[in-house]
């Protein structure tokens, strides 16, 4: 370092003993390799006392004596105008930062390289890496920048690039119906000249009228995206890969896998950049029930996002893989990943991303029975998200909410709850059962208030849906409301019997669990005690190992009522529920054979922080090393 400033010097004409002044006045003191502010407050007041000449000349000549980033810093910040070669210089360091995954950095090079450059179409090209990178990088200047770029240039091509990403960042912050105009028009712009840009713009429409609560509108726009793909490029199986995810929540399962499965062996791109594709894929692959190659998709964008610190899409990623993670039983891992992308959302101002988060944190809370804390999730939702009108939520909240009443045997208000969310499930054109799984609760709810008549349409959708789609999960919650409908001891046996061999084809513990329960209360009331008690302790052990509170007391209850002797509760979720959201991710991250380190940067937290989570995590689940841990995480299939 001292020896770059004395070359620094020399090119002014100066050496080292011009800065004894400064020295002598307690500006600036030695170190053990050159010179340096007293103070960090004092470099900012100096550079800007400084006569503007005398600041320009030392850039300059800073400029002069440094190679690399630093180099191309010292010479833009010498520049009086635009300088061609200054820009080239910080298109170089913005390129070097990419490749360290170093996106706020980057940004920043790409955003100074368009300050310097004249040509405006160039100009806007750099401005649209610069929001690119920003968006990555988690920075809330990408929109403004995108903005500042549309301004700069009118070329058509270089436009839609710009307005793809820009429509990007409208549907994460809340914005998915104007996101989708934006979008739509965009592709209108290019369509006669430039088919691949418009089938791009109209795949990344897909998602935000999907958000917005217009299915139909979705699936259209994902075929009309799909007509326009090239034979074999990148664009066609994206176009492929919306389709599939549009046609799944539709209801059109068969051709929505065939979509799902021709994009899935060319989705091998970069996980960085298509963070969002390898999310939304992986959540279609969860509502068709291939839950391995869900899996696979959501474990590889959240750890690329976490590797390459491009927390972009993690918050969707998160809770994508959260509503995955509460279908499985594995509820206290489903919890901390909303909990985590809920932390994101916020962070990033996602406000679509928080309101799904809330969603998503709402249905676990009634899953285990705890009826305040899901109000409470669902009133911040309406509170924070409400407002700004993403269509799918409403959906999701009142689904969650009449869950919550069922559990606790507050029939009237799950009724009313679950009315509100069916009308929109099937106004908004989802024809998927699994994506708001509200049916066989209202049928449920709605037997319980005496309205035999209504339970028996909502069932006839079921059944009709679970035909169509040929969903396992579909088809076990409609045949257990067969069974709760049906007028004989016979007929109902056979359709619990049915939805029993239904739920061994998809692991859904909690809904199995419900069926078993359902099955023992028929034997129950047809007088046959004995017969009741094998599927009541089974359906006791899943609620209790789950932490389904409610549930389980009144398994518990019913299988006291059979005669059988009282068994020692199973403990809740394994082990897990007695960690933290934040416990539990550093316990999930060790388990995969990171350092603290590693751990530390991979949840964006300081290597402290892990250190005390990991020493809670050691003495609340009473393991003693990294081995043990990683062994007890296994055993539950809780390691990604």
């Amino acid at each position: 370092m001292l020896a770059g400033l004395c070359e620094a010097l020399g090119v002014l004409g100066l050496s080292l003993s011009a800065l004894c002044p400064a020295e002598e006045d307690g500006l600036v003191t030695s170190t053990g390799d050159g010179l340096d502010f007293r103070h960090p407050v004092l470099r900012p007041l100096v550079l800007g006392r400084a006569p503007l000449a005398h600041r320009l000349a030392a850039f300059g000549a800073l400029a002069q004596v440094t190679r690399g980033p630093l180099h191309a810093w010292y010479r833009a910040a010498a520049a009086t105008g635009p300088d061609a070669q200054a820009a080239a210089a910080l298109s170089e360091a913005a390129e070097e930062a990419r490749r360290r995954s170093a996106f706020e950095e980057s940004a920043l090079a790409w955003r100074r390289a368009a300050e310097l450059t004249e040509d405006r179409v160039a100009r806007a090209d750099l401005l649209h890496r610069a929001a690119s990178d920003a968006f990555l990088g988690g920075s809330a200047s990408s929109s403004q920048w995108c903005e500042e770029a549309l301004r700069t240039t009118t070329e058509p091509s270089v436009r839609a690039d710009i307005e793809l990403l820009l429509g990007r960042i409208h549907t994460w912050n809340g914005e998915p119906a104007r996101a989708y105009e934006l979008l739509a028009e965009a592709a209108r712009t290019v369509r006669r000249t430039d088919a691949v840009r418009a089938c791009v713009l109209l795949a990344e429409a897909v998602v935000p009228a999907g958000m917005d609560g217009r299915v139909i509108a979705a699936v259209r726009t994902a075929e009309d995206s799909f007509r326009l793909a090239s034979e074999s490029g990148p664009d066609r199986w994206l176009s492929m890969a919306l389709l599939g995810s549009a046609l799944a929540v539709s209801g059109q399962i068969g051709r929505g896998v065939a979509m799902l499965g021709a994009a899935d062996g060319h989705c091998t791109g970069d996980p960085v950049r298509n963070q969002q594709l390898y999310a939304l894929a992986g959540q279609a692959w969860n509502w068709v029930e291939d839950r391995d190659r869900s899996r696979r998709l959501l474990n590889s964008a959240v750890e690329s996002a976490r590797r390459h610190s491009a927390p972009g899409v993690l918050p969707f990623t998160l809770a994508v893989r959260s509503d995955l993670e509460a279908r499985v039983g594995h509820w206290t891992a489903g919890y901390g990943d909303a909990t985590e992308a809920l932390h994101w959302s916020e962070e990033l101002g996602q406000i679509s991303c928080v309101g799904y988060s809330l969603a998503c944190l709402a249905r676990l809370d009634a899953l285990r029975g705890d009826r305040v804390r899901c109000e409470e999730q669902v009133g911040r939702a309406r509170r924070e998200v409400g407002g700004y009108g993403i269509g799918c939520l409403e959906r999701h909240l009142t689904a969650a909410l009449g869950l919550a009443a069922l559990a606790h045997g507050d029939h009237c208000a799950a009724a009313d709850q679950l009315e509100q969310s069916f009308a929109l499930v099937t106004a908004q054109g989802v024809g998927n059962p699994l994506v708001v799984p509200c049916a066989a609760d209202l049928v449920k709810a709605k037997l319980r208030t005496g309205d035999t008549a209504r339970a028996g349409e909502v069932a006839g959708w079921l059944e009709e849906r679970a035909r169509a789609t040929g969903l396992a999960a579909a088809e076990a919650a409609a045949a257990r409301c067969r069974g709760l409908l049906a007028a004989s001891y016979e007929a109902a046996r056979a359709a619990f019997a049915a939805a029993l061999a239904a739920h061994e084809r998809i692991r859904e513990p909690f809904e199995q669990a419900r069926t078993l329960l359902c099955e023992a209360e028929l034997l129950r009331r047809y007088r046959h005690p004995a017969a009741a008690r094998a599927p009541l302790a089974s359906a006791l052990a899943r609620f209790e190992s789950l932490g389904a509170v409610p549930w389980a007391r009144r398994a518990a209850g019913e299988l006291a009522a059979t005669g059988a002797p009282p068994t020692a509760p199973a403990a809740p979720d394994g082990v897990w529920e007695q960690l933290t959201p934040q416990e539990f991710q550093v316990a999930r991250a060790v388990a995969r054979g990171l350092n603290n380190t590693e751990a530390a940067v991979s949840l964006f937290v300081s290597r402290k922080t892990v250190e005390a989570h990991l020493t809670r995590v050691y003495r609340k689940l009473g393991v003693r090393s990294r081995t043990e841990l990683t062994r007890l995480m296994a055993s539950g299939e809780l390691v990604d």
